[in-house]
């Protein structure tokens, strides 16, 4: 017994250890789970913590960091381990029946729960490192960044410019506007200006961001890639492309109202590359950039185009005062900063610049040395006036090609602010082989106007004061001039200066000293062996040295037109490079030396001058293409066969000229006869002066040869108006001409433009079109009648059969004392006039009622200008109908004493588009055109103010929608004046 009692207690004490330690364990189990709940509770609450400051970076345009993110996701993993294992410790604390398997789970999950806790203890500890939670705290997306810039307050042209940019910003149907203009004109400043007036709150808010990027020329998309995700807080990952860029800022900005201002662009700027969401994708977007370059306008295809002008002269002063202080007002120094100011040419940069040089200064010393240095464009003014020829010289040196900079530095071989002819520009380009002459003349002009048209583009050149002209803006000369030194230029045109440095003599090419006012040659000129160009034009010289000719024999160009000159010595002919000479208006030239060796002359201008007979023989001039005779007042004789002989001749202008023409030569007569200009195969435009139309009938294909012409025919003298030539465009003149007469059939069918002066021997235009058989005159795109007493209609239906000038699309009437009606009778519906763009009528008394019928009404759905004035019957324009007319293109409308004019049109007509009315002497006309359907549309009413407050109005609110349209003058204002003037008496020049 005692050894099972023995037994027994043995057995007791182990089930005792047993039980002990696994009640312990479970025990400890609880301690541990009841440890881990509370720590892990701790860990929740302050994951809580971190994630409510983070929501509240957000909201502030903060990025939590990834150590702060990746903490978090690790509390998360281990919440939800926790959460498992408390479960399968609910689940070991239910499974009594097999309690050695409870203890075997329950030491399990002890041992996890140790573990767990001790690593959400470590979670805590490193939460307290994460008091930094954003290691790149970037500020909240502000709406709009203020720039710094100078205040543009008091510059009223400035000012228009913002308030055309606003309304370009409320236009929903604008989404690209461009600013362009010359280098330093102050393009980033307005927008600079404008980016700054959207911080106010109604502009703020049309946007949610404006992005502002600065391209500049060396453009580079990361960059601006870069810089547009930078205002939008938006990361890219280290080494990303340039695609992936693109996809993650196109998915950000098609969720941003934005507005993207592009500054100082060079060229095309692709933004489907950057990602940049297109305007039929992204309605709430707009873009608006700044450019030196219409080009890149049209490449970015930008709705608005903005150009940017030079200050007016008051502007640039106040402009110059400002940087300059007050010293500019001291009494004696004040002209000379006015000169100063002026000098500068309304750029705003240089205007700044020269005027903070000469800020405080008040020694009148200074003020002269800088105002003379100006004056003489010396280059001791480089270290103030660098800062603005660099920015040009950028746009110089951007120009496409080596040809464009070359043409560019030629137009400044011409005076300050001179109004270079277009036409004769080219050719000299095309004379000093800067344009290839291996081609047309026509196409070598056409390649002329293009890089004309890129350096107006670039703005770096200007249009000029007359039609076909074109000039530099003043500093751009002097870039030019501080450039070209080095490249064989060298201009001292409209200065009292002929000199040339010593140093610079042997390797000049291109020399001008026009305009200088010279009476004699500079000596200089002797030792410049390599000129291949020399413009002397302008200058009082009598005579020319017989040995310059002998020392130049490089020469290609010479230009001595408007000289004093009478002759020339004979060593011309040692010219033999010599491809363009011009004599224009050398009034006392009255004998040239005979040009036979001259073989490479091509361009050959004799305009205005007194030669009795043409300086060469037959067979010579083989290679001349171009031949100026207009104005050749004095020219009697043209030796037979001598025209015959320019196989190569293009463009002949003999308008205004004392040459009489005889159809044919006779065997033996030593004149040159009218048939030899029809022999000139390449002969392509021609401007030509005939007494009678007997010529026309040589050969009846001649003149569909010609590219363009003006042919006038004339009984008087030669001394007769030729009104310029459009390109392209075949004019014919008819002045005191018998329209019924034969011969005139070729003129009219290939014309396109048709003048007819005093003309008789017809009651309308269609009487002549039935008589000669002329096809309704299809051909005819402009048509003026003056003086005409006979004329009483220009289409009479009874008389027409088919349509008639069908393709008509200018109408001037001037002068017509018995034309009582435009149409008369019944014509076709459709064809007559039906593509009539503009409508001018003149001093025609006997016209009454209306001017345009309603028959007339019908067919102008293309008109798009009517004038007219002194038509003192006249009592309304436009006449009404039953139903309901329209002309739906019809934009401006000049009127001008009409004493009995009423009314323009009635209610039934309906002007849609209508942009311009200008009213004077017309004291009877109270109602105007506009309505609310069209009142929108109105830009601007011109008349006599006391003319304007008569006028009558259906609505006030039309009244005061287009009163700030409206702008006063002078009741003496004739509107039209310029238009029906008479045209000028200067030919064109150009071929």
């Amino acid at each position: 017994m005692e050894i099972v009692g023995a037994f027994v207690a043995e057995v007791t004490q182990c089930m005792s250890i047993f039980l002990f330690r696994k009640i312990s364990t479970l025990v400890s189990l609880h301690g541990n789970r009841k440890s881990l709940q509370s720590e892990i509770q701790k860990l929740i609450s302050r994951k809580n913590e971190l994630e409510e400051d983070i929501r509240l970076a957000i909201t502030e345009g903060k990025n939590p960091t990834s150590q702060a993110l990746n903490w978090i996701k690790r509390v998360e993993e281990i919440e939800h381990d926790v959460q498992l294992m408390m479960e399968d410790a609910g689940n070991s604390s239910v499974c009594g029946s097999n309690l050695d398997c409870c203890m075997h789970s329950g030491l399990r999950l002890r041992k996890t729960a140790k573990k767990k806790c001790g690593e959400v203890k470590q979670l805590l500890i490193d939460s307290c490192t994460l008091h930094i939670m954003v290691l790149d705290r970037k500020p909240p997306i502000k709406p709009v960044e203020n720039m710094t810039a100078p205040s543009l307050a008091g510059q009223k042209a400035a000012e228009e410019m913002l308030e055309e940019l606003l309304r370009c910003l409320n236009d929903g149907a604008i989404k690209r506007i461009a600013v362009w203009g010359m280098g330093g004109i102050g393009k980033t400043t307005l927008v600079k200006n404008f980016n700054n007036l959207l911080e106010s709150p109604p502009l703020m808010q049309s946007f949610d961001v404006v992005i502002w990027v600065t391209v500049s020329k060396d453009l580079d998309l990361r960059r601006v890639q870069s810089r547009i995700a930078e205002r939008l807080n938006l990361e890219f990952d280290v080494g990303e492309s340039t695609e992936g860029r693109a996809i993650k800022l196109h998915e950000t900005l098609m969720k941003t109202r934005f507005l993207l201002i592009l500054d100082d662009v060079w060229e095309k700027l692709d933004l489907d590359i950057v990602g940049i969401p297109q305007d039929d994708e992204h309605a709430e977007c707009k873009i608006l950039l700044t450019t030196r370059n219409l080009d890149v306008c049209r490449g970015m295809m930008t709705t608005v185009n903005i150009k940017m002008d030079v200050l007016n002269e008051a502007a640039a002063w106040n402009l110059f005062a400002e940087s300059a202080g007050d010293v500019v007002e001291l009494e004696v120094i004040n002209p000379l900063a006015r000169a100063i100011a002026r000098r500068c040419c309304g750029l705003p940069l240089a205007i700044k610049t020269m005027g903070s040089s000469m800020r405080s200064k008040n020694m009148v010393e200074l003020w002269e040395n800088v105002l003379c240095q100006l004056q003489h464009s010396t280059l001791h003014v480089r270290s103030v006036m660098e800062e603005v020829y660099l920015p040009l010289n950028l746009s110089y040196i951007s120009l496409p090609s080596k040809i464009h900079r070359w043409c560019f530095l030629y137009c400044s071989l011409y005076p300050e602010n001179f109004s270079i002819e277009a036409n004769e520009v080219i050719q000299c380009w095309i004379a000093d082989g800067l344009i290839d002459d291996h081609q047309t003349l026509e196409q070598s002009f056409n390649y002329g106007i293009s890089l004309i048209e890129n350096l107006k583009d670039s703005c770096m050149l200007e249009q000029g004061e007359g039609v076909g002209t074109v000039r530099m803006h003043g500093l751009a000369r002097d870039m030019a001039i501080w450039t070209s030194i080095e490249t064989g230029f060298f201009c001292q045109a409209g200065t009292s200066v002929s000199v040339i440095p010593q140093k610079l003599q042997k390797s000049l090419t291109r020399i001008s000293f026009m305009n200088c006012n010279i009476t004699r040659i500079p000596s200089q000129l002797f030792r410049c062996s390599r000129m291949t160009v020399l413009l002397l034009q302008g200058n009082p010289l009598e005579k020319i040295p017989d040995n310059l000719f002998r020392e130049v024999r490089a020469l290609r160009v010479l230009n001595l037109s408007g000289t004093l000159i009478k002759s020339l010595p004979s060593t011309l002919l040692h010219l033999v490079q010599l491809r363009a000479f011009l004599v224009r208006d050398c009034c006392y030239l009255e004998k040239l030396p005979l040009f036979g060796d001259l073989c490479e002359l091509q361009m050959l201008d004799l305009s205005g001058t007194r030669l009795r007979e043409l300086p060469w023989k037959r067979g010579m001039l083989g290679n001349l293409r171009y031949l100026n005779l207009s104005h050749t007042l004095y020219l009697e004789n043209i030796e037979t066969g001598t025209l015959r002989g320019l196989s190569s001749l293009e463009a002949l202008d003999m308008s205004s000229s004392a040459y009489k023409w005889d159809a044919m030569g006779n065997v033996g007569e030593p004149r040159a006869a009218f048939d030899e200009l029809l022999s000139l195969q390449k002969l392509s435009v021609l401007h030509l002066r005939l007494d009678s139309a007997n010529c026309l009938t040589l050969e009846s294909d001649w003149l569909k040869r010609l590219r363009k012409f003006n042919i006038r025919i004339s009984p008087r003298s030669c001394h007769s108006n030729y009104p310029p030539t459009q390109h392209d465009e075949k004019r014919v003149i008819l002045r005191g001409v018998d329209l019924m007469t034969g011969g005139l059939e070729g003129l009219f069918c290939n014309a396109s433009a048709l003048d007819l002066v005093n003309c008789g021997g017809m009651d309308n235009l269609s009487e002549v079109v039935v008589r000669h058989n002329l096809h309704g005159l299809s051909g005819l795109k402009s048509l003026t009648i003056s003086s005409c007493d006979w004329i009483t209609s220009l289409i009479n239906g009874e008389t027409i059969l088919r349509s008639m000038l069908p393709n008509l699309e200018h109408l001037k009437l001037r002068r017509l004392k018995n034309l009582s009606a435009i149409l008369e009778g019944i014509v076709p519906k459709r064809g007559c006039l039906g593509m009539l763009k503009t409508l001018e009528v003149v001093d025609c008394g006997r016209l009454e009622k209306q001017l345009i019928s309603f028959s007339f009404l019908r067919q102008l759905k293309n008109l798009e200008e009517i004038k007219v004035g002194e038509c003192r019957r006249i009592k309304r324009l436009i006449a009404g109908s039953a139903s309901n007319s329209e002309l739906p293109k019809l934009k401006i409308i000049e009127m001008w004493d009409m004493v009995n004019l009423k009314g323009v049109c009635t209610r039934t007509v309906h002007l849609p588009v209508l942009e311009r009315i200008g009213v004077s002497n017309c004291s009877l006309l109270v109602k105007l055109p506009i309505t609310a359907y069209n009142a929108a549309a109105i830009k601007e009413i011109r008349g006599a103010l006391e003319w304007w407050n008569n006028i009558t109005w259906q609505d006030y609110e039309i009244k005061s929608l287009v009163q700030r349209r409206f702008q006063a003058c002078a009741v003496s204002t004739s509107l039209g004046k310029e238009e029906r003037a008479e045209e000028p008496e200067t030919p064109e020049r150009s071929w």
